[in-house]
């Protein structure tokens, strides 16, 4: 990202190759972004977005990338209930869960073999780890050695492993693991030696619809008046010109604070439609800028602006249904989330 960065500022007249430098900068930021995110799942640091999550569509969307990383030696199989099953949870974390169940089931079948994904709707009633309902278990099934119960009871243990140095860290199982649990799951493992492992996630069936979820992954949401006035409350001067450009640049018109103080004396002159606070601010904290703002105009629409470690102290102190732009955020995620906030400030006057 810094080598494309560094073209630009060489070469800035140059359009063609400006766009292509810029994109590739942009791939490597998501990269890491997604990176970051896997980690700090690993490390319980970090709240998952939870959203309605289509199974299924997931899973075969997932048909060509796990075909090339398995290798020829593995049939890779789909037994998937047609219906639209939803559940929530972390689209990309979901992803990464169903990466490495097949890595490790090829592992486990090094002269090949049978790898087959299903999923089935079930009924929880009765069970220590999770809460009682409707669940889609989500499986990955292998033909491959099997693992003896000492070796299962371990398996989603931090740097447990039974490969060889230099063959696997022995936490993608843990990281598997602690997304799902987080998302109000489990994880269960059926194996025996010589006859196969089957790794079925336990995840929470959601009857919120999923067509905002997809319009916002999609950059399609629109609807909503542009004009509106949006005050950005942030201490570091780079992000809050970067936030007042890209609301300048998709037709709001963007105020800007240094700290807190600042913003609510910029929210009793100029009574903006919304506001973009940065939650870690000294003096006076994106939560305390929230609740002074609240105090004056109770439904006004606030957004946190935050680092992924912040989540759950967000959360802790405006609740659960607090809108968060996790950083580093795209314009057209800025853009989703202000529609959808002004959305159900309009709907919810």
């Amino acid at each position: 990202m810094a080598g494309s960065l560094d073209l630009i500022r060489h070469k800035p007249d140059d359009a063609a190759r400006v766009r292509r430098w810029a994109e590739a900068g942009l791939a490597a930021a998501e990269r890491g972004a997604k990176l970051t995110g896997q980690l700090l799942a690993f490390s319980r640091s970090q709240k998952l977005e939870q959203k309605p999550v289509v199974v299924a569509t997931l899973v075969l969307n997932m048909r060509d990338l796990l075909n090339r990383t398995l290798g020829p030696s593995v049939r890779v199989s789909f037994d998937l209930e047609p219906d639209a099953l939803r559940v929530l949870g972390d689209e990309t974390q979901l992803e990464m869960a169903v990466l490495n169940l097949a890595i490790n089931a090829r592992d486990a079948m090094p002269q090949g073999g049978e790898l087959t994904i299903a999923t089935r709707r079930c009924r929880v009633d009765a069970d220590p780890e999770v809460q009682a309902g409707d669940y889609v278990a989500l499986s990955v099934a292998d033909t491959g050695c099997g693992m003896a119960p000492d070796v299962a009871a371990r398996a989603f243990d931090p740097f447990f492993t039974t490969k060889g140095i230099g063959k696997g860290t022995g936490l993608g199982l843990s990281q598997v693991y602690g997304m799902v649990r987080q998302a109000g799951g489990t994880v269960r493992i059926h194996s025996r030696p010589g006859a196969g492992t089957t790794i079925r996630l336990l995840l929470r069936c959601t009857g919120m619809t999923a067509a905002l979820a997809d319009a916002n992954a999609a950059g399609k949401i629109d609807g909503m008046p542009r004009s509106a006035t949006v005050l950005v409350v942030d201490d570091d001067p780079d992000v809050r010109r970067f936030l007042a450009d890209s609301l300048d640049a998709l037709g709001y018109r963007a105020l800007e604070a240094e700290d807190g103080p600042a913003g609510i004396a910029a929210l009793d002159r100029f009574g903006p439609d919304a506001m973009i606070v940065d939650f870690a601010m000294p003096g006076m904290t994106g939560a305390e800028v929230a609740r002074e703002a609240h105090a004056r105009r109770p439904a006004l629409p606030i957004i946190f602006a935050s680092g992924f470690s912040e989540t759950a102290a967000i959360e802790e102190v405006a609740g659960k249904n607090t809108p968060i732009l996790r950083k580093p955020f795209r314009v057209d995620e800025l853009h989703a989330a202000l529609v959808d906030a002004l959305r159900r400030a309009a709907e919810n006057p």
